[in-house]
């Protein structure tokens, strides 16, 4: 019996200096570790202060049940996309974008809604990276793609769906093909690639003859067709008492979805407030920019009006906004951004012009990319860690 006791007494003299405690907080584990204590006089014999331990150090745990993040749906999906053409990660403000274009232009708008899901089908269905995905990134080319399709297409409703499910399918291969070897952002580049592929190639892109064999045979869509025109021309006649110039910086962020529609544009900058104020300033700040530009340059006054020399300029200033945390620098920077784009912009123009071809949004990626790359160089221009807006970026 004795010798139990003596067994006993010795395993109890003999604990672990500290002891653990696992808490969890949220999705992780914490465990806390204190020092050991006692208020037996045998453990404590020179009677020290015996009061409740203090931790000595907190671990995070990592904790392996924690659930994936939850992958949006086909339609959220679409509307971050949508979003994503102006660097906007809001499914709410890219319903709004969408709901912008077809204030403008309704063919055109469902030309980038099924450009969006194409887009985003084949990337589903050819199992890229679901992150991407759920950031949009994989959708928004299809979008422009359906835009383009619908203004510089063929002039038949089936021959533009046709071009833009193709189109659109074949720009998330592009994107991810570059993503291997691009060391900032894609920008408009998939877009771009496969546009201009098409249009430099067979501008117009049907034969006269195979237009003439389905003249008739589409003869159903005209109806749609005057429907859209009268629309449109609603449209117009609400704008008609202000001067068109004025109206250039809003005309010219519609631009970007290949729109005409001062409306429009002022929608999309809504949709954008509602991302970040900041951000709306860098797209209207940066198409005027583009206006005055193009205007020092002796630009047709029409092509002002029609917000051709701005959307490049509001695109390459609004990605300065994005990827630099805001500082004086930032603010410079977008201007010159704006600026530079435009005049690259006068000079692509009657270049691609020449084939009977836009030069799309070529201007907005060959600047965004030289400002991109400006980082490290410029004291006071430094990139944001998670690129979001001007107000949070850090």
């Amino acid at each position: 019996m004795t010798s139990i006791i003596s067994l006993a007494s010795s395993c109890y003299r003999q604990r672990p200096p500290q002891w653990r405690q696992v808490t969890f907080a949220g999705n992780k584990i914490v465990q806390t570790v204190f020092p050991a204590f006692s208020s037996t006089p045998a453990y404590n014999p020179e009677k020290k202060d015996d009061s409740p331990p203090s931790p000595l150090e907190t671990t995070p745990v990592t904790n392996d049940a924690v659930l994936p993040p939850r992958d949006l749906g086909a339609l959220e999906a679409a509307t971050k996309s949508m979003g994503q053409v102006i660097f906007l990660g809001s499914p709410a403000s890219g319903g709004v974008i969408f709901a912008s274009l077809a204030l403008g232009d309704p063919k055109l708008a469902a030309y980038a809604a099924l450009g969006t899901i194409t887009a985003n089908t084949t990337s589903k269905i050819i199992g890229l990276d679901k992150q991407t995905w759920n950031n949009g990134l994989w959708g928004y080319n299809g979008a422009l793609i359906g835009c383009a399709a619908s203004v510089f297409g063929p002039a038949h409703y089936p021959y533009t769906a046709l071009s833009t499910l193709v189109g659109a399918a074949a720009t998330p291969l592009v994107s991810a093909s570059l993503k291997s070897v691009l060391a900032q952002p894609q920008w408009t580049w998939s877009f771009n690639i496969v546009a201009l592929t098409s249009l430099l190639r067979t501008r117009p892109l049907l034969p006269s003859s195979i237009e003439d064999t389905f003249s008739t045979s589409t003869a159903g869509f005209q109806d749609v067709q005057k429907l859209f025109d009268t629309f449109d021309a609603s449209v117009k006649a609400m704008t008609s008492g202000v001067d068109p110039v004025v109206l250039s910086p809003l005309t010219g962020i519609s631009q970007i979805f290949v729109v005409n529609s001062p409306l429009s544009g002022a929608g999309i900058v809504a949709a954008t407030s509602m991302y970040s104020p900041m951000l709306a300033l860098h797209a209207v700040g940066g198409c005027a920019t583009g206006s005055i530009v193009g205007y020092l340059l002796g630009a047709d006054l029409s092509a002002i009006s029609d917000g051709l020399w701005g959307y490049n300029s509001c695109l390459a200033s609004m990605a300065v906004g994005v990827f630099f945390v805001n500082s004086p620098q930032t603010m410079v920077l977008s201007v010159a951004s704006a600026a530079a784009s435009a005049a690259l912009f006068g000079a692509m123009g009657p270049l691609f012009g020449a084939y009977g071809a836009p030069c799309l949004t070529l201007p907005f990626c060959t600047v965004a990319t030289a400002s991109y790359l400006l980082e490290g160089h410029i004291p006071g221009l430094k990139l944001a860690k998670n690129p979001h807006s001007p107000e949070k970026n850090e």
